[in-house]
């Protein structure tokens, strides 16, 4: 009897250990199940618009090449003694064969269309010749249906001026097309639509295939919305209003035809009141998760281990995921190097404290005629020239430095190991020798030059402001005295 008393006080013993692991496993695996739904709900909105920020990434640096060109051409034709309509216009035709907008024309201020076909019809239209002309900047239209070739378009605008009068525009037209293949990529699924959106009117345009409906294809979330059922704690007609007034709160869920959805919006920078709007089915999102919790269930015997297995993997993953989303939105995809916002962010950042900063130099770098090699070569030839440049400035700079990318042929480097000048002179003077040695991949020459301009911190200024501010003043003074130059902002102020 003892024995057996003993065999059976401990099978207890053993029956409760384990009735307390049961207990033990379920509660972990409610809590887990719990945290993870939460953490579901995070990811799903921070993917969602990691892709929106990257999409619009792309959009926004289209605009700013679109803008910066028209802005060149604009210049160049303020700057001449004797300017002609007629004369201007023939000249910016012969530019169509090599760019990759539909039109260039100009506007005078009388309203007349210097352009194609059907220009004049759909400026009036649209009420854009009013506009532009009254427009002291940039002007860019909303997008409209070409009544020349059926086509969505869209039609940016610089002033032109002669002698400080405004003599009238210069206008390019560029399909919508353009804008709609940067919103769009091939990575993202079948279900997943795009659209560009404006709140105000409701009318949206299709950058992806969404049903029936082709890309470029125009409607009006008038006559979809009876079709929109939205989930407990959200509505549309707030979703609309805070995408008008742009705020955070930029994530709607909803169910339309048997499929739930999640939608949101971020604002396009180029395009006034218009949005870059993605939506994607909610499984689609939270499916692979949904596998993790169940995997987790499998048993309760390895619930401890595989919740940590789980864990660490999910951490992993989003970490790897965060760092790629973070890569890709801070380099430059051509050249490799930090585009204009990771410059800006890494700048904001070094001068939150710049009482650690000892002397430091920055420097406005810009590729000589870039637009002539473009013009004469082709873009190929002027993209290996970018990603050449960008090389030769990276292996000079790698110790000392950051080389970042801010626009069409526009480099900043910010240099913030104590260099002298004269090491600084030297070292610009190999490089534009290097420039210049530029050989293209079938060995023909293409000599290179460049013009910078350089400011020091924190003699020259003391926020980077006005530092930018001092670097752009001395590039400026080299482009007016002939280019392939670097000149200091310092020398510049001696004679003044």
């Amino acid at each position: 009897m003892t024995v057996l008393h003993q065999k059976t006080k401990q099978n207890m013993g053993y029956m409760r250990l384990m009735i307390k692991y049961v207990i033990f496993c379920v509660i972990v695996l409610l809590i887990v199940t719990i945290i993870l739904s939460r953490y579901i709900s995070v990811n799903n909105t921070a993917q969602i618009n990691n892709v929106l920020s990257l999409m619009s990434e792309k959009v926004n640096t289209s605009f700013e090449m679109m803008t910066d060109y028209i802005i060149e051409a604009a210049d160049l034709m303020s700057a001449r003694n004797e300017f002609s309509y007629e004369d201007s216009y023939d000249e910016l035709q012969q530019t169509l064969q090599n760019m990759p907008y539909f039109s260039i024309g100009i506007l005078d201020m009388e309203g007349n269309v210097y352009g194609s076909a059907g220009e004049q019809t759909d400026m009036e239209k649209q009420d854009l010749i009013d506009a532009a002309n009254h427009t002291d900047t940039i002007y860019i239209s909303e997008p409209y249906r070409s009544s020349v070739t059926g086509d969505n378009m869209i039609t940016i605008f610089a002033p032109i001026y002669q002698n400080d009068v405004r003599a009238g525009s210069i206008f390019v037209t560029y399909y919508l097309e353009t804008i709609q293949n940067l919103a769009y990529t091939n990575i993202l699924s079948d279900e997943t639509a795009v659209f560009l959106m404006n709140p105000y009117s409701g009318n949206f345009v299709n950058c992806s295939q969404d049903g029936g409906n082709p890309p470029g294809t125009w409607s009006n979330i008038r006559l979809i919305k009876n079709e929109i059922v939205c989930y407990r704690g959200y509505d549309y007609d707030t979703w609309i209003s805070n995408m008008k007034s742009n705020k955070t709160d930029n994530i709607i869920n909803f169910r339309q035809n048997d499929t739930a959805y999640t939608q949101a919006y971020i604002h396009i920078t180029g395009m006034e009141n218009w949005c870059l709007v993605i939506r994607m089915p909610i499984t689609e999102l939270s499916n692979t998760m949904q596998q993790y919790i169940i995997s987790v269930a499998i048993g309760a015997a390895l619930l401890i281990l595989a919740t940590m297995f789980l864990a660490a993997t999910l951490y992993r993953r989003e970490h790897d995921k965060s760092e790629n989303l973070q890569m890709l939105s801070n380099a430059d995809p051509l050249t490799k190097v930090m585009n204009r916002r990771g410059f800006t962010n890494t700048m904001k950042k070094m001068f939150s404290d710049k009482a650690s900063l000892g002397k430091c130099v920055y420097m406005f770098l810009d590729i000589d005629l870039f637009k002539h090699i473009n013009d004469q070569y082709g873009h190929e030839t002027g993209d290996y020239v970018l990603c050449t440049v960008s090389e030769i400035l990276t292996d000079t700079f790698q110790e000392t430095g950051i080389v970042a990318r801010v626009g069409g042929d526009e480099f900043n480097i910010f240099i913030y190991q104590p260099l002298s000048k004269e090491d600084l002179n030297e070292l610009l003077n190999t490089l534009q020798i290097k420039c210049n040695a530029i050989t293209l991949p079938d060995q023909v020459p293409l000599p290179v030059s460049f013009s910078a301009g350089l400011s020091v911190f924190p003699k020259d200024a003391k926020n980077l402001k006005d530092l930018m501010n001092c670097a752009d003043q001395a590039l400026y003074y080299v482009k007016n005295n002939g280019r392939k130059n670097h000149f200091w902002y310092e020398d510049l102020q001696k004679q003044t």
